[in-house]
């Protein structure tokens, strides 16, 4: 870890909003870019007495926030920074992890719809477990109702001598779930031909 608590003089950079920091300590991360720590440059005072280092937002640490809005709060607070001091920043960059995570499935309502959340989640690079938890509370429950198995066309497909994975792809679910429902198809088929047989 990159470290200088009395860096040599010279050693500033500009935040986000153009403001001029002494840097006082950095603390590389496994990103790729320094976490910076310092204080304003035009502190009265001095920056060395303006009080404890401050979290410097640089550009590169908003890029960072920007490309993990999505992912979980493990990820984006991955820094070597205390919690309460990255909210601090984060909100005053304007981010806010509810609110992004809502904002990117907004934006996304369609493939929302038409893709199973595996789907979505390999598309958009989120996590599985996300874009489930998103699309119930957007969407809805997308259960089949009751009994949908019995309707008289998905009964053609299930008694159609075709594979499990054929007639899967037909009625949109896995083949486990086709070979429950032809077992199920069978055993009624079984039921009624014996009623009929002692009927006779």
């Amino acid at each position: 870890m990159k470290r200088y608590k009395y860096p040599p003089s010279g050693v500033q950079v500009y935040d986000v909003d153009e403001c001029l920091w002494d840097v006082r300590e950095a603390r590389a991360t496994k990103h790729g870019f320094d976490l910076l720590l310092g204080s304003p440059a035009n502190t009265p005072l001095g920056s060395y007495f303006g009080g404890l280092p401050r979290l410097i937002a640089t550009p590169a640490l908003r890029d960072y926030w920007e490309l993990v809005k999505t992912k979980r709060r493990g990820e984006i607070f991955d820094l070597p920074a205390g919690r309460t001091t990255m909210k601090r920043v984060r909100r005053r960059l304007g981010f806010n992890s509810l609110d992004d995570v809502d904002a990117f499935f907004q934006d996304r309502i369609g493939d929302l719809k038409a893709l199973k959340a595996r789907e979505f989640a390999e598309r958009y690079g989120v996590d599985i477990h996300v874009a489930m938890d998103r699309r119930f509370r957007l969407l809805g429950r997308k259960a089949r109702l009751l009994g949908w198995w019995q309707d008289e066309k998905v009964l053609e497909v299930l008694r159609a001598p075709t594979t499990l994975r054929e007639a899967g792809e037909k009625l949109g679910i896995k083949t486990s779930q086709v070979y429950r429902l032809r077992e199920r198809v069978r055993a009624d088929l079984d039921r009624r031909d014996g009623r009929f047989l002692k009927a006779a």
